[in-house]
Parts: structure tokens; C-alpha cells; sequence
């Protein structure tokens, strides 16, 4: 399996033709009960706020996903391709639990399992690259849980032999 880092192109910072990864932690919305994480704001003074992102999938419009819009092909990556990626994945991991549906996935992904947690357990954890750029700072992926990659990529046997588990 290829090594997986966080995307960072560049510096980072679009205005130079660069991109990277979002991710950290919120000043506004405040961290749920089920997300127990260990993960500081570089914002000083900042709450205990809510941790994005919880999964990750290959961003990198180097080498993201090959598309089609309105009759035009393109290599895209960001939300715009991650989030297709995992709806498609949750719709197969509904099809494979029969009567029970994953539904609000975002708490699951936190809860016990197998001595770890449904996210550590599900996906392949990515622990090299970062996020941060001069102008504003940012976060490092590291193992386990992180404000850059969260549990990490999916591994779609697992995840769904985790939620046969738990739901």
C-alpha cells in the first residue's frame, strides 16, 4: 500500500498555485461530548472547539480523481472529490448492513472498538505532512487522531465490519 501524507502543495497557499488540506480546530463551535480527542488551537487563548476534519481521502489535484462535468474531463481533488468518494463508500457500507444504516457518522467514528476506537480501527492512519503555511500557522499529522488527516483514510472492509459491531 502506497505511504499516505497529507496534502500540502507548495506553500500551501492558493494565491501561489498551491493548496493543502484544511483542518483544525474551531474558535466558534464548541467540541461535542463524543468527540475525545487530544488536540490544542494554535489560536491562543481559543475554547476547546470542535475538530475538523474526522476522516480524510486524497485531495491533491495532482493526484486526486479523474472527472467529468458538463462534458469536460479534469483531474480534481478537495472536498469537491473527497466528499463523493465517502458518500459513495457509506452508500456500499448501508447496502452491506442490511437493516441498520450508518446515519450520522460523524459520533460513530469516536465511539469503542476493538480496544480502540471505530475510526482508529477503520482507517489507515496517516501520520506525515501538515497544513501550516507562514501566514497563519496551522497542524501537523502525527498517529492516531489529528487536525489535518482526523482518523486518517478509509479502509471500507473495516469500516464496515466495525459498524456491524457497534450499530
Amino acid at each position: 500500500m502506497p505511504k499516505e501524507k497529507a496534502w500540502k502543495d507548495g506553500d500551501g497557499l492558493r494565491k501561489d498555485g498551491g493548496g493543502s488540506t484544511g483542518g483544525g480546530v474551531s474558535t466558534l463551535i464548541p467540541r461535542p461530548g463524543w468527540q475525545k480527542v487530544d488536540v490544542n488551537s494554535v489560536n491562543p487563548g481559543a475554547i476547546v472547539g470542535r475538530v475538523v476534519p474526522d476522516v480524510a481521502a486524497d485531495a491533491s489535484a495532482n493526484t486526486g480523481y479523474f472527472m467529468v462535468v458538463d462534458g469536460r474531463s479534469s483531474v480534481n481533488g478537495g472536498t469537491s472529490a473527497a466528499a463523493p468518494l465517502w458518500a459513495a463508500l457509506v452508500g456500499r457500507v448501508n447496502a452491506g448492513l442490511g437493516a441498520k444504516r450508518a446515519g450520522f457518522l460523524a459520533p460513530v467514528l469516536y465511539q469503542a472498538y476493538a480496544g480502540s476506537t471505530v475510526g482508529a480501527a477503520s482507517c489507515t492512519d496517516i501520520v506525515a505532512g501538515n497544513n501550516i503555511t507562514a501566514a497563519v500557522g496551522g497542524y501537523s499529522a502525527r498517529p492516531g487522531f489529528d487536525a489535518v488527516t482526523g482518523w486518517g483514510t478509509p479502509v471500507g472492509t473495516q469500516l464496515l465490519a466495525a459498524l456491524k459491531a457497534v450499530l
